[in-house]
């Protein structure tokens, strides 16, 4: 299947899953909800979403772009010395453990919906953090295209010169799994600390929130799939986008011109000058 044929059902498919999560959301986003410390629009929504969309399948396009190479074809030059340590390790054990240590920092999100505040706004949490996962997936894949740093397993003197390297042989930096966790971690303590401001668990889940994300880097770099740098720069992008994105929600968007919003019986029309 042609790469453009491939991007375009992938931008299909994911546009249309977009758009029914949209839909389902239409009738809280205009609607007044004192207790919740976000406020979403169509508007800021479009331009979050729409960026995070178009990081995205850039991202995707380059992936899928990126040339084959052999191995005798690559100059690897020298590992610098912070980074070698990561070129003796190919623990196949700690690999699988950062699949889970990941998938876990994901899903702590779903700890929201154990209170009630929280759980009736659930909704729009979930479409700020489909948009934090989109951006940071967007931007992880767009810097491992342009950087094409192997991997510390390609170092392996038992491997064949000959060997044809996949993209992600050449996927090193930065570390998906560590800015996937980061990015889903510090969402999720940034959420809870906007909701529940005066709970005493507030230090504990920054505390867990922190230290997944670390394990899961740690974890990587001892299975032999990334230098310390790249999970170290992994944690500093996915923690930025997941504590900004819920922090640029915190103030409703004053946008000039004319604006259309869905009301109780209907829509509103407003233009602001």
């Amino acid at each position: 299947m042609p790469k453009n044929h491939q991007l375009m059902q992938y931008y299909k498919a994911l546009r249309s899953i977009l758009l029914l999560f949209l839909m389902a959301l239409l009738p809280g986003l205009g609607q007044a909800q004192p207790d919740s410390p976000y406020h979403l629009s169509f508007e800021r929504e479009a331009y979050y979403m729409g960026g995070g969309l178009s990081v995205t399948l850039l991202g995707f396009y380059l992936k899928a772009n990126t040339p084959r190479l052999k191995l005798s074809d690559l100059d690897l030059g020298k590992v610098n010395s912070f980074d070698r340590i990561a070129t003796t390790y190919s623990s196949e054990k700690a690999d699988r453990l950062s699949d889970h240590t990941m998938n876990l920092s994901i899903g702590l999100s779903l700890f929201l919906l154990a209170n009630e505040k929280s759980r009736n706004d659930f909704g729009k949490v979930s479409l700020l953090f489909i948009e934090t996962m989109l951006w940071n997936q967007g931007f992880t894949d767009i810097i491992k295209s342009t950087s094409r740093r192997p991997r510390p397993y390609i170092f392996d003197e038992n491997i064949d010169p000959a060997k044809v390297l996949s993209t992600n042989d050449r996927a090193s930096f930065v570390s998906g799994h560590t800015s996937g966790a980061a990015s889903a971690a510090f969402f999720f303590a940034r959420t809870f600390s906007d909701y529940y401001p005066d709970s005493p668990w507030r230090p504990y889940i920054w505390a867990i929130s922190v230290t997944l994300p670390a394990l899961t880097g740690y974890l990587r770099v001892r299975g032999g799939q990334h230098y310390p740098t790249d999970v170290m720069a992994g944690y500093v992008l996915g923690g930025a986008i997941g504590y900004l994105i819920p922090t640029l929600h915190k103030k409703p968007l004053k946008i000039k011109g004319l604006s259309l919003r869905p009301a109780r019986q209907g829509l509103h029309l407003s233009f602001r000058f």
